[in-house]
């Protein structure tokens, strides 16, 4: 158990680890966690728990800077737990950021191709989930503290995309106006191409007409609104347009459930599509795509003729592509399944039906698919991965069965934190 502490004490910070977050080494073989904190500085420091030989610390004060520490951080910054490395000098957190992913690829296979990373832009992220509390007398809206259950109110975030930030406003207006209820209200806002498409969570029945009421004036671009209890089928509530989101630069569009899956801004979307069309060799090649999803890679793939199975454990995801790919006429090249991926072993001999596979997990990654995979010898393989340590462990399973990474491609969606978007080929060696 974490054991509670309430201690302040001065220190070193010798380094970052691999979330980001400074470690100041202890004489005692005890290792000091800070947030907020850069290699090189001295902080005062508040040991919040301890858990073995780690004590987890809050930032009070840093009483020596470093010279990389920049000022360019927005109002919210060490408030909020979204970001924890916008303190950085975007140069030094570039590369810091670009070695999470080279330096242990290149232990791993010393003559990797790492092509230099992608960053997008702030003001980028299409995607966002936040909460609304209210009680009598206040209300808050925004995203949680660093590792934490406090609520903090967010009235401009540079990462999340100015339409989606313009809703929240209009809603923090409203509720600050109109009760709902005492229970934390979950928000999902998804930015689509007509508008925003908007998923409410809550584990307590709401009235729909107060709800609707709340939402029928605001000047943002609303295209669809859903309500959601218990984890039940969403039910749609309001509804003024259609939830597309056009794929990639070919004309192509997918429809995307509520709190729907996608990627998380457009650049990174264009670059993934566009270099997974680059790796095929000819229109004959038959292509699966695991984790598809609404059909990021899948529909970009039919528009260009090629012939695409796509399986995910989402009923919803394959649902709408069956659909978008109808309403497009591109259905007589595709074939689907709904699996649940994590827990559902594909057979090696499936997988030997195709050309080219291609696999975006989630986070936890996909090591039991990757052991089938690896023993397929499928002679290409894509894999795009968001987390930096299951790619690793997956990749040197697809190594030990004797496949070679062609390249790697790093994306930079996830501004100021850990997280990167990560796109690799593997090729089976001969």
């Amino acid at each position: 158990m974490h054991k509670r502490t309430d201690t302040t004490i001065n220190l070193f910070i010798d380094k970052l680890d691999k979330s980001g977050v400074g470690i100041s080494l202890m004489q005692n073989e005890n290792v000091c966690l800070v947030p907020y904190t850069l290699p090189g500085e001295r902080v005062k420091a508040n040991i919040i728990n301890k858990f073995k030989s780690k004590m987890y610390c809050s930032n009070l004060e840093i009483l020596e800077n470093s010279s990389e520490r920049s000022n360019n951080s927005c109002d919210h910054f060490t408030k909020c737990g979204g970001c924890l490395l916008q303190h950085w000098q975007y140069e030094n957190y570039k590369q810091w950021k670009y070695n999470l992913i080279r330096q242990p690829l290149l232990k791993l296979t010393p003559d990797i191709k790492t092509l230099d990373m992608i960053s997008t832009e702030n003001y980028s992220r299409r995607r966002a989930k936040f909460f609304l509390r209210q009680d009598n007398n206040s209300c808050k809206l925004g995203f949680k503290k660093y590792k934490s259950e406090t609520l903090i109110n967010i009235n401009n975030c540079i990462i999340i995309d100015p339409e989606i930030m313009e809703f929240m406003s209009e809603l923090k207006n409203a509720s600050n106006k109109s009760f709902l209820t005492n229970e934390i209200l979950i928000f999902h806002v998804n930015k689509l191409d007509y508008g925003l498409d908007i998923l409410i969570q809550t584990n307590k029945s709401l009235r729909i007409n107060d709800l609707i009421n709340i939402f029928k004036n605001f000047k943002s671009k609303i295209i669809s609104i859903y309500y959601q209890q218990n984890n039940q089928n969403p039910e749609l509530i309001l509804f003024y347009n259609k939830n597309k989101l056009s794929f990639g630069k070919d004309n192509v569009y997918g429809l995307i459930p509520p709190a729907g899956f996608f990627q998380a801004t457009k650049l990174a979307e264009n670059e993934l599509i566009k270099n997974i069309l680059n790796e095929i060799q000819n229109k004959n090649e038959y292509v699966l795509d695991l984790y598809s999803g609404s059909g990021t890679f899948t529909l970009p793939l039919l528009k260009n003729g090629y012939n695409v199975y796509a399986i995910d454990n989402n009923k919803s995801s394959i649902e709408s592509l069956i659909k978008s790919s109808k309403e497009q006429n591109l259905f007589n090249n595709f074939k689907y399944n709904i699996s649940n991926l994590t827990k559902e072993k594909i057979e090696t001999y499936f997988f030997q039906n195709f050309d080219m596979v291609i696999l975006d997990p989630p986070r936890a990654g996909a090591i039991i698919q990757v052991i089938s995979l690896g023993k397929s010898k499928v002679k290409k393989i894509i894999y795009i991965s968001c987390n930096i340590q299951t790619f690793l462990r997956d990749s040197k399973i697809l190594l030990s069965y004797g496949y070679k990474i062609k390249y790697i491609l790093p994306i930079d969606q996830f501004l100021y934190t850990s997280h990167l978007e990560i796109f690799s080929v593997f090729e089976i060696l001969n």
